[in-house]
């Protein structure tokens, strides 16, 4: 079942990822007013994400887990594999630059998400392994959800218990811990939580409040993220719970009054996790020009500059991406027609080698026998002849 709101927030949390977090992050100006940590408060996107996938799921029809598990697997992991296979000459070249040719155990972590190269291409990849883990564990959640009306407040309470043992497992399993209880989150969306997301709220402001005022940690979400931690999770609690309304009702302001707003978001949230894969081609063009140009220096000097480019690059990103993604799938289209034209080639070749040795054996053993009768082939010019054997 789909949701009209949801689908908006789907659309605008990709743009102002692809868009704006990784603009920011990858190719800003890190000058100024952009080169402060206050600037990685930005970050609180996955959390929403997270957040929308345990919303939408919560809104779809039960289905076998093995269905599900399969469109798991071609909504999540071919596409990335489509992915990997274009960026593996890449992936290639940079081994070969150090002299080295891939090793087997970085080709089956670049195989099954966790690509070891530190190269542009690959620095969003990272939320594929924790989504595929809780995508898992998404059903039976649901369904224990639903069944036993478990309250969303003790879902808190455990998360909390397990970040405070963090030590005693690995990073990828306290990812998965920090954005399943957003998941879950989620599936709450028809739910009202009232007071218990009022404690939450309060219990996550409380937190940072005592993390940033008390104990001094400074400001930089980016250093709490990888792995996230609970004052990650606590900000990402604040800022959804606080401040997830009224963006909510800006966005469905904004899409209900802008055709243009309307039809980026329509294709972000349409086409989105294609658009997450690729866009970091866009970026990389968006760089090369600004060095080219030698802009960094003279953007570096001018605030106004800087806000400029913040703006025309957003726009830019905004844009190309959907070309690039145009591309993208025009290149695999020519690359599945030429796989179904060899692979119907092989087969006719296959059949008339087959015909042509049935028809050598057939003049050789109608010497013999004598005895032949004849079959029409719209291949050939004459009639196909068949031994009959008495």
């Amino acid at each position: 079942m789909r949701d009209r709101n949801l689908d908006i927030y789907r659309g605008a949390i990709m743009i102002y990822i692809t868009c704006f977090c990784h603009l920011i992050w990858w190719e800003g100006v890190k000058v100024g007013i952009f080169e402060g940590s206050w600037i990685t408060g930005i970050f609180f996107a996955m959390a929403t994400v997270f957040y929308i996938v345990g919303a939408s799921f919560s809104l779809s029809l039960e289905k076998p887990f093995r269905t599900y598990l399969k469109g798991r697997i071609k909504r999540v992991a071919i596409p990335y594999w489509k992915y990997a296979l274009v960026c593996f000459p890449a992936v290639v070249y940079h081994y070969w630059k150090s002299g080295e040719i891939i090793p087997l155990n970085d080709f089956i972590s670049y195989v099954f998400f966790t690509p070891t190269v530190e190269y542009r291409l690959f620095d969003h990849i990272w939320f594929i392994p924790p989504y595929l883990i809780i995508s898992l564990c998404l059903p039976f959640l649901c369904r224990m959800i639903r069944r036993c009306n478990i309250p969303f407040i003790l879902f808190s309470v455990v998360l909390v218990l397990l970040l405070l043992f963090k030590a005693y497992y690995p990073e990828l399993l306290q990812t998965v811990i920090v954005y399943l209880f957003f998941t879950i989150w989620g599936l709450y969306y028809k739910k009202k939580l009232g007071w218990q997301i009022v404690v939450c709220v309060i219990a996550a402001v409380g937190y940072l409040i005592y993390a940033f005022g008390v104990e001094r940690v400074p400001f930089d979400l980016q250093a709490n993220k990888f792995p996230p931690n609970l004052l990650f999770a606590s900000y990402g609690m604040a800022v959804l719970g606080i401040g997830g309304i009224y963006m909510k009702k800006g966005l469905v302001y904004l899409y209900d009054r802008s055709a243009m707003v309307r039809r980026y978001i329509d294709i972000y949230s349409n086409e989105g996790y294609e658009i997450y894969l690729v866009h970091p081609f866009t970026i990389i063009l968006l760089g090369g020009i600004k060095r080219l140009l030698g802009l960094d220096p003279i953007i570096a000097d001018h605030l106004y500059l800087q806000m400029v480019y913040i703006v025309s690059g957003f726009l830019f990103i905004l844009c190309v991406n959907v070309y690039v993604l145009k591309t993208y799938n025009y290149v695999w289209s020519l690359i599945n027609r030429a796989f179904k034209v060899v692979f119907q080639l092989k087969i006719l070749v296959r059949f008339h080698e087959d015909l042509f040795l049935r028809i050598i054996v057939v003049e050789l053993f109608q010497e013999e026998y004598g005895s032949v009768f004849h079959i029409p082939y719209a291949g050939l010019s004459s009639p196909v002849k068949f031994v009959y054997f008495r």
